[in-house]
């Protein structure tokens, strides 16, 4: 446009009269657009007038005019497509893994397995809308978004809290199950357990509802957006947060109630490994919440949804991933059972230090040879013994407390190396 006039006569009424009255207000000239761009008091003046007299489409439209009339390009994000596809494709790798580890130990599969995975569609879905959204305006200026996708966005929105919330408890459910397999005979851990069970389930049921019914009627959830339509919503602003401060103090709670009885358990150093790389992504898991609580404000409180969304929805999904990947963790012992073995199987080649001479050459000790300095042949036994247990559907016999750390299936008994009558031997599960 070559001048003010041409682009005041493109703008809605309201909006206009706000311009006209802004430029003579100032001492920008009404040809000369590159000063009305660049005039702060101009723009502030116009903006306020804008605001306090046209609608909220009005005013989007207006943005959108002055704003690629001045050559100013909308805010684009488009990070979470790759964001979330990552996290994604790790989480479908680690309950896939988690699938192969029980048909490699033979264990049936139980609630917990059923659970994750319903929480891992849960967060497929989630992940696709958002990929869904994307030609529709998803991490773009809201007045560079066509009014309907802006429509089709709050639905989105919509499914999207409902489906955090869902994927989010059906997560801690599968980790809380998972507990019960493993202390579930000892009956403090089993109330605990129970109790804690108990307590999601009725914070998921009045989250739920919460946002589901939170507005009158429900469509006024998307609609509410123009200012146009009648309805009224209870504030998600504090949703949010309630939500934020009693989900946060369970997840440290669910973490804590099954150290103690960790602790009795009799795991070899494998299995502790994997126990605290278990419970370092299940701090990282709070931490995320914790850095969320930061962007609940931008987003309930946005003017600008449409790009404010992005941030929140990204450390949303990240709290659901890693959430997954923390869950199938401790089933990936059984996948590293050969490793276990083979690095078992080089410690025992590899020659005791005692048994070389002071040239560095291996020479049989002074008690394994005869009188006569003779040696005796050394014999290695090695053999491999199937224990076959009987693994009930309830699989309460799991890491039982009593027996040390049994997993069912078949364990491998190393005798080890047999030397004139002397036994060594190892035993791994």
């Amino acid at each position: 446009m070559s001048g003010l006039t041409d682009l005041v006569a493109s703008l809605p009424r309201c909006a206009a009269t706000c311009m006209l009255i802004a430029v003579e207000a100032s001492t920008c000239a009404t040809t000369d657009s590159a000063c009305a761009c660049h005039d702060e008091d101009l723009n502030t003046q116009a903006t306020t007038c804008i605001t306090a007299n046209c609608t909220v489409r009005e005013s989007l439209t207006t943005k959108n005019l002055t704003s690629t009339s001045c050559g100013i390009a909308p805010y684009v994000d488009h990070s979470y497509v790759r964001i979330l596809a990552v996290f994604v494709s790790l989480s479908a790798v680690s309950v896939l893994l988690r699938v192969a580890a029980r048909l490699q130990a033979r264990v049936p599969v139980w609630w917990d397995d059923i659970i994750i995975t319903l929480s891992f569609l849960g967060c497929v879905a989630y992940a696709s809308i958002f990929w869904a959204l994307k030609p529709h305006g998803l991490g773009t200026d809201i007045w560079a978004v066509p009014f309907d996708d802006i429509t089709l966005s709050f639905q989105a929105f919509y499914a999207l809290f409902i489906l955090y919330v869902l994927s989010r408890d059906l997560v801690r459910l599968s980790i809380l199950l998972f507990y019960h397999r493993i202390f579930g005979r000892t009956p403090l851990a089993r109330r605990l357990i129970q109790f804690t069970f108990v307590l999601i389930i009725a914070c998921y049921i009045a989250f739920v509802f919460a946002i589901a019914f939170g507005c009158t009627p429900i469509d006024y959830f998307w609609t509410a957006w123009d200012g146009e339509h009648e309805g009224h919503c209870i504030n998600t602003n504090a949703i949010f947060w309630a939500g934020a401060f009693i989900v946060i103090p369970i997840d440290i709670w669910i973490m804590l109630i099954s150290l103690p009885f960790i602790v009795r358990l009799k795991l070899s150093m494998q299995k502790r490994v994997l126990t605290g790389i278990m419970f370092t992504f299940g701090i990282f898991v709070t931490v995320v919440s914790l850095y969320r609580l930061r962007t609940i404000n931008r987003f309930t409180l946005s003017q600008n949804p449409t790009a404010d969304f992005v941030e929140v929805g990204i450390w949303s999904g990240l709290e659901l991933y890693v959430g997954i990947i923390c869950a199938c963790l401790p089933n990936f012992h059984h996948l590293l059972k050969p490793l276990y073995r083979y690095l078992r199987f080089s410690r025992a080649k590899s020659p005791h230090p005692s048994a070389l001479d002071s040239s560095g050459s291996s020479r049989p000790h002074k008690h394994l040879n005869d009188v006569g300095g003779t040696p005796k042949p050394m014999i290695r036994a090695t053999t491999t013994v199937d224990v076959e247990h009987h693994v009930p559907e309830s699989q309460d016999h799991l890491y039982d407390v009593d027996r040390g750390d049994v997993t069912g299936g078949v364990e491998e008994v190393e005798l080890g190396t047999r030397k004139r009558g002397e036994t060594r031997g190892s035993v791994w599960c």
